[in-house]
Order: C-alpha cells, then structure tokens, then sequence
C-alpha cells in the first residue's frame, strides 16, 4: 500500500511541480508571451538575486511548514507550489550556473528540476503522512485549525489595506470584488487580489483603454459565474424575499 501511494505521490508530484516550474519560467517573458505564474512567486525568485543558498533557505522554510500543515490535517497549502516547488529548483539549477536567463528563466530547464525535486518533496510529505498514527493526526488537527482560519482572516485583512492604499480605483474595485467574494465563497481574498489587479490595470491605462474593459468584462463574467455556481443569486432572491415579508409584516 505504502509503494503504490508512493508511486503515485511521484508521478502527481511531478505534473504539478513541472507546470509549476515551467510557467513560473515564462513570467520573465510576459506579456510577450502567455505565462500562468504568480506575480509574487516572480517578486519572491528575485529577491533571492541569483543566489542559490536564499532559493534553497526560502523554499525548504515552506516545505517544512508545508510538511507539518499535511501531517496535522491531510492538506497541502498552496505554499508548496507557490514557494517551495520553484525557488528549490532555482536553487538546484543556479548551483551549477548562475546565469539567470540561461537557468530559471528557461522554462524547459524550470520544467525539469522542478518537476523531479517536487515529485521527491511531495511524495515525502504525502509517505510521512499516510505512516502516521491517526491519534498524532486528530490533535494536530486540533492545533492547527484554528490557526488556520484566524490566518485567513489575517490576509484578508492586510489585502484589504492594500487596496486601500493603492489609489481610488484599486480601493473601489478590491472593496467591490472582495465583498463579492466573501458574499459567494465565505473568503474575501480572490477578490481582493483580482480587484488589486484590475483596479492598477485601469490606474496605468485609464478606464476607457481596451485593456481595462477587458479586465472590467472578465471580472463579471468570471464573479458571475462563480456565484451563479455557488447558487448565491437563488440565495439572495430568497433573502431579499424574506427581509421584504418581514418589513412588509412590521407595517
């Protein structure tokens, strides 16, 4: 049991890491070409200036918080694929040349060590786990839980202070998005980063460029559908209907 559920922790760690490697790679190269990373990761492998001892220092921390976070409730955070995965493959491939254009800006070479170092990190973690006693599991659970959630409620915050200090249409369209986003998933972040995104997106191209109508078009097509697929338009109509029978009672 224990060699098939490694077998497969390999071959799924590798298709995740390897994507994850190779987009990260052509974010260098954006928007001349499509590229499916997360700016942060981008701002994050930059930071670490080519050095390979600040990529391994910064992406293994993650892995162990992530390493933990799995053995207490069975998840893996996305701090795995954002952090972990691509700046210990910068790592590896900067130790034997430190050009970066040649190294991690090469998505084939990204594509690769990513997706071999991943598939090891992640089938680690995922052995780990399944080798565990389930009494260790349930009370790190009840540790971490909570911790959890009072973290989520942390970032929303500071995102929510982002928006708001980042001019007038970043404020407007994190507050409206974010708000939408709580109202539909019970979690205000996606729309806070969206509304960051779009909000400097109409800042730096004004509101009538093509690009920012695009991004306005996308925003309600994408939160439309969201909600239309979590059922919040019936929930709404139910409660709006409920708040009118109960004034409409009152009078």
């Amino acid at each position: 049991m224990v060699v098939q559920f490694l077998i497969c922790s390999l071959i799924v760690g590798f298709c995740m890491s390897a994507a994850v490697g190779a987009l990260n790679a052509r974010m260098f190269y954006a928007p001349e070409v499509m590229a499916a990373g997360a700016f942060r990761t981008l701002g994050e492998i930059n930071a670490c200036n080519g050095d390979p001892t600040s990529h391994f220092s910064f992406g293994l921390s993650y892995w162990l918080s992530s390493w933990v976070n799995n053995m207490a409730y069975g998840g893996m955070g996305q701090d795995f694929l954002h952090r972990t995965v691509p700046n210990v493959g910068a790592g590896l491939l900067l130790l034997g040349n430190k050009n970066r254009e040649e190294t991690i800006q090469n998505p084939w070479k990204m594509f690769l060590v990513c997706g071999i170092s991943g598939a090891i990190l992640y089938a680690i973690m995922n052995v780990t786990h399944s080798i565990i006693p389930e009494f260790v599991t349930t009370r790190m659970m009840d540790v971490f839980t909570p911790a959890a959630n009072y973290m989520m409620i942390i970032m929303q915050i500071l995102y929510f202070i982002a928006c708001l200090e980042n001019g007038k249409y970043t404020a407007i369209c994190g507050l409206v998005l974010g708000a939408i986003a709580y109202l539909a998933t019970g979690n205000a972040s996606a729309g806070l980063i969206l509304g960051i995104l779009t909000g400097k997106t109409i800042e730096n191209n004004g509101i009538k460029s093509k690009i920012s109508i695009v991004f306005i078009v996308l925003m309600i097509i994408i939160w439309g559908y969201i909600c239309f697929a979590r059922g919040f338009f019936g929930k709404a109509i139910v409660a709006f209907g409920q708040l009118s029978a109960l004034f409409g009672g009152a009078n």
